[in-house]
């Protein structure tokens, strides 16, 4: 499911600025939207309570006001405010923003943007390109890595069983065994160093953008 931020600039473009989306969002916390229709709860730094969107007796939604957004652990309903009031009033992003604009009695009509609106809104679509392109580094690398598990895991499955067959040469039990070493050598890298766990994901991207801004400059 697309965020408000994704589709106001691209679909929703000819309906509503980003400047007047950003005004509504700045205005529609996602804890007092949801609290309407949900009785939630402290949870550290979240709000959690029973899901709106699917029967459950524990709760398992989550609100989460310093990112403006939603998570349902039981049915995966996830998102912002806009994503929120789509499912509640089970409308389009249009709808969602009319509902909010006019709830916070802001007038599109009557809209003026500001500098500084438009200064944040520009910072928010340079932080929206690059999480793309981290998460899509992200993907790449896990892919990689997972791909290279499961090369080395099915070279040190057929070594092992040719190992337990008995009928190697010393020089084919050499290779059968250096198979197996560098599987279990790679599976406790990726424990070790974390490789798959966003922390070290971020540091690595972070690290190899560094470089190319480097050369860049």
């Amino acid at each position: 499911m697309k965020t408000y931020t994704e589709i106001a600039l691209n679909k929703s473009a000819r309906q509503f600025s980003a400047e007047f989306v950003e005004a509504v969002r700045n205005h529609s916390p996602i804890q007092s939207v949801a609290g309407e229709y949900v009785e939630l709860r402290k949870s550290g730094h979240q709000l959690v309570g029973l899901c709106p969107f699917h029967a459950e007796r524990t709760p398992s939604f989550y609100v989460h006001p310093a990112k403006g957004a939603f998570f349902c652990h039981g049915c995966g309903a996830h998102g912002d405010v806009f994503d929120f009031m789509k499912r509640i009033l089970g409308c389009g992003f249009s709808e969602a923003v009319d509902y909010l604009a006019a709830h916070a009695g802001i007038s599109k009509g009557g809209f003026r943007t500001t500098l500084e609106l438009r200064q944040h809104v520009a910072r928010l679509a340079a932080h929206r390109y690059e999480e793309r392109r981290f998460r899509e580094s992200c993907n790449r690398r896990i892919n990689a890595i997972n791909a290279k598990y499961r090369a080395l895991g099915r070279a040190a499955t057929r070594a092992e069983h040719c190992l337990r067959t008995g009928r190697l040469s010393p020089e084919e039990e050499e290779l059968a065994w250096a198979s197996l070493a560098r599987y279990r050598t790679f599976a406790a890298r990726v424990e070790r160093e974390e490789l798959c766990e966003l922390d070290t994901l971020r540091r690595e991207w972070l690290a190899r953008k560094g470089q190319v801004d480097q050369h860049a400059a």
